[in-house]
């Protein structure tokens, strides 16, 4: 497995979050730079849920931010 660290193309953001309160899914979002958005919604039960746990840790322990907080989406990952 190639460990080296990748980046998206200028422009491109990634969005790891979930599961939030009242909801059991992870969300997994991939935005262009045009605003398109491409979401995958994994129940937490199924075991894609942990990778995009693990993705949404990793990314916060870089001090990345994976969200900017906003009315619509919660900023903040619970981690078991």
């Amino acid at each position: 497995m190639d460990l080296r660290t990748q980046t998206l193309p200028p422009g491109w953001r990634i969005e790891a979050s979930g599961p939030f309160p009242g909801g059991r899914a992870c969300v997994l979002r991939l935005i262009g730079p045009d605003g398109v958005e491409a979401v995958w919604d994994v129940e937490e039960s199924m075991s894609q849920c942990d990778a995009v746990k693990q993705l949404a840790a990793a990314m916060a322990l870089t001090g990345e931010s994976y969200r900017e907080d906003d009315d619509d989406r919660p900023g903040t990952l619970l981690v078991p």
